[in-house]
């Protein structure tokens, strides 16, 4: 299947911050109610799943296989963001983006990433695969 019709696209919504999202790996920190960055890479990510799932056959999904960050400043909980993502690349069933997280005229946070795109099916193989083997080693 050919994706190269994707390259080019782009979406950007605007998010909310929420408290699901703080960054909770120093307790100490906690009263600052800042945002992890694996929340907001989250957010790039599922933004960008949103994009391709318009153009994707049903029995299709894409994967995030890579993925580059960096967290340029540091945002609270409740604010408001603007998260954009665009595809600058295709390489077979590859789909190369480039994300951005915008509070106003400040960036929060930037990344390329790479999502496969792959057969449901085929994920679903493999995931029943592996839960057999596991099953088998433990004796389940």
């Amino acid at each position: 299947m050919d994706f190269e019709f994707l390259e080019g696209k782009r979406l950007t919504e605007d998010v909310a911050l929420d408290e699901t999202m703080v960054w909770n790996e120093d307790i100490e920190m906690l009263d600052l109610h800042l945002v992890a960055t694996s929340a907001l890479i989250g957010v790039v990510h599922r933004v960008s799943y949103e994009l391709l799932s318009r153009y994707l056959p049903s029995d299709y999904t894409a994967v995030v296989v890579e993925s580059l960050v960096r967290h340029v400043k540091a945002v609270s909980t409740g604010t408001r963001v603007a998260v954009g993502v665009r595809v600058i690349g295709v390489v077979g069933n590859r789909v190369k983006f480039r994300g951005i997280v915008m509070s106003g005229d400040e960036k929060i946070l930037e990344a390329e990433f790479v999502r496969a795109i792959v057969p449901r099916e085929k994920l679903w193989r493999l995931a029943l695969e592996k839960a057999e083997k596991t099953s088998r080693l433990f004796g389940i």
